[in-house]
């Protein structure tokens, strides 16, 4: 029997769901005036921005729990294979629909833009694949490291690194200034607190869920105050970017992250919905973009518009995902489909076998 773990499902569906609401909120924004209410959408927005920090991290976390400081043989090739395909296809994409070009060299230039200078969402599989590298290169010595220690050197390394983006001027150099631009988004330093999180968590698994109830009242309080700060951050004008690539922000997913972990302590049970949803997540990611902003404007209401943006957005990106995996390669252009059935979920989780 197979055991699961139930974090992961909630995680993924919470990001991927998050990532679609994210940019219908901004999409919606286009179309509506909303100078009361903005702010508001805004703040909404910006606790949700956990997202893609969520996607990256688990990448880590589940190669560390699974294969501990070691990869299994074929994994770099089946990663190529699965992710670097799609990061291809869904760019070449990108680059015609958002790019509008005119002719070939335009559109080129365009696919240049969306692939290798960050351009567009598809960046986070860039930095999946630098956490591979990391993994591999580096694991036989971190397991050998103080984990309380390192995550606080990542915290402060990984908030350092986008603070130096926001308060100091990009240098004219061009080996200096590209980091301060999109290109800087796709370096692991900003990243880095993700990687160590995600494997030391996912390395020492079964002994962080036997204590984390003990740090119950420290988690729940811990992420009230770093919220309020974030938020405070915001409407005092001191960090008006709406994006993950804040200097609040990699304590906030810390703490949303160990949130999370907490709650799944207390219960395994995942509802089919989160589990369906999981299994899509990461096509929903990949294609959500060519739809959320090309919908138009659904409904008067900022609101309904919202609620209307977002759900047929979700059920597009699912149907399209599905009809591209009814052949064998769909999955190599649009992502694939998770396999987990809840059915032997819930059959796992009746024996325990849910950790």
């Amino acid at each position: 029997m197979k055991v699961y773990t139930s974090v992961i499902f909630w995680m993924r569906a919470m990001a991927c769901l998050s990532i679609v609401m994210i940019h219908t909120i901004t999409t919606t924004f286009y179309k509506f005036e909303m100078p009361n209410e903005g702010y508001l959408l805004r703040v909404f927005q910006l606790l949700l921005l956990y997202a893609t920090p969520i996607f990256v991290f688990i990448s880590e976390f589940l190669l560390a729990k699974h294969y501990k400081t070691e990869v299994k043989e074929g994994f770099v090739k089946q990663k190529l294979l699965i992710l670097g395909i799609p990061y291809i296809i869904i760019n070449l994409g990108l680059a015609y629909v958002y790019g509008h070009p005119e002719n070939m060299k335009e559109y080129m230039e365009s696919v240049n833009f969306m692939m290798f200078h960050g351009g567009t969402l598809t960046y986070f599989i860039i930095i999946i694949f630098q956490f591979y590298a990391l993994h591999m290169l580096f694991a036989k010595y971190l397991v050998k490291l103080n984990p309380i220690k390192m995550i606080f050197y990542s915290l402060i390394i990984t908030s350092l690194f986008w603070a130096m983006r926001t308060f100091i001027d990009a240098p004219d150099a061009f080996y200096l200034n590209w980091m301060w631009q999109r290109e800087g988004w796709m370096v692991f330093i900003g990243w880095l607190s993700y990687f160590l999180l995600g494997f030391y968590m996912g390395y020492y698994y079964e002994t962080f869920m036997a204590n984390i109830q003990r740090y119950s009242v420290h988690i729940l309080v811990g992420t009230l105050i770093v919220t309020v700060i974030t938020v405070f951050n915001y409407l005092s004008g001191w960090l008006t970017l709406v994006d993950s690539k804040r200097i609040d922000t990699p304590l906030y997913v810390t703490m949303i992250i160990l949130v999370f972990f907490l709650i799944s302590s207390y219960t395994k049970y995942v509802p089919r919905f989160f589990i369906f949803i999981s299994n899509y997540s990461f096509s929903i990611y990949l294609i959500h973009y060519f739809i959320v902003h090309r919908l138009g404007k659904l409904h008067d209401n900022p609101a309904f518009n919202i609620l209307f943006t977002f759900t047929l957005t979700v059920t597009f990106a699912i149907c399209i995902t599905y009809l591209f995996n009814l052949t064998k390669f769909g999955k190599y252009i649009v992502g694939g489909i998770g396999k987990v059935k809840y059915e032997s979920f819930y059959n796992s989780y009746k024996n325990n076998q849910v950790d």
